[in-house]
């Protein structure tokens, strides 16, 4: 019986269009936003996210990763999860940060946005950390149930679910913490950290029982054909291991853009204490 390779693509029309769609939108509102904003303006610094972003998706549903993961190597199927659920979500959050929004909105659009609109209403609700944070830990313990985990792969339309809830809890997630939107809630840094920090150590108790565990606990991948040479177990191993490198390489580089973040912040006040102690001097 043939299998996928790791040269094995898909065309998913949905998602093509989804993508496309997406990235439509995107110029349109940067455009606008390039038009409105004082300087400094949108550049490469959110472009590129979002395109990465978009890229990241493609990659996830379209790639061998998502044949190969279906019913081959459990260790494809939970990459498959952290592109869909961390990175994806994580990159597109970036790119849409101001000035793209809220400038790159219509006037439609601003009213829905603002804090009394009804976007505006539903986003400062799925984004408040009492329900972004547990949404997001729920999805990535459900979903990683072995029994729900092999039923999901086994049928389409709840394996579309299932990446649908771990696209938008992370999407959530990560527009907690990086807070896209200009706001009164702007929330500092250590406490950004520290939603993040929750959300390793939920997907610690994923990732770490799969690293160290005896037996293989997905029967659907037990059951499957190993014609990569990946035993059961070790391709158990493989998982765990991998999610938890990946999850906390995740926390490493947020912590370093935070440290950095805040050298930047102190150099332009150091600076501007500067300008008013010269002014002050040359009366």
């Amino acid at each position: 019986m043939s299998h996928p390779t790791w040269s094995s693509w898909t065309i998913d029309p949905l998602v093509v269009a989804l993508v496309l769609g997406a990235a439509w939108l995107y110029a349109i509102a940067y455009r606008r936003a390039s038009r409105l904003a004082r300087t400094p303006g949108p550049g490469v610094g959110h472009w590129l996210p979002y395109s990465l972003g978009l890229l990241v998706i493609a990659l996830a549903l379209m790639s061998p990763l998502d044949a190969i993961g279906d019913g081959y190597l459990l260790s494809a199927h939970m990459f498959q999860h952290i592109l869909l659920q961390d990175v994806a979500p994580a990159l597109i959050v970036l790119g849409l940060r101001s000035p793209i929004l809220p400038l790159g909105l219509g006037k439609w659009g601003l009213r829905q946005v603002a804090p009394g609109g009804t976007l505006g209403k539903l986003i400062a609700f799925v984004t408040s950390p009492w329900v972004a944070l547990p949404a997001w830990a729920f999805a990535t313990w459900v979903w990683a149930v072995p029994a729900i985990f092999d039923y999901s792969a086994a049928h389409p339309v709840v394996h579309a679910l299932e990446h649908g809830t771990l696209f938008y809890t992370g999407l959530a997630m990560w527009w907690l913490i990086i807070d896209p939107l200009p706001s009164a809630r702007r929330v500092p840094g250590p406490r950004r950290l520290a939603y993040l920090g929750f959300t390793r150590i939920a997907s610690a108790f994923v990732c770490v029982p799969l690293t160290w565990l005896a037996h293989p606990e997905y029967g659907r991948y037990v059951a499957a054909q190993h014609p990569y040479g990946i035993s059961a177990i070790t391709d158990q191993h493989l998982a765990g291991a991998s999610m938890c490198f990946l999850e906390f390489l995740i926390l490493g580089i947020a912590m370093a853009a935070t440290f950095v973040s805040f050298l930047s912040r102190d150099e332009r006040l150091a600076s501007a204490n500067d300008r008013i102690g010269d002014g002050l001097t040359a009366r």
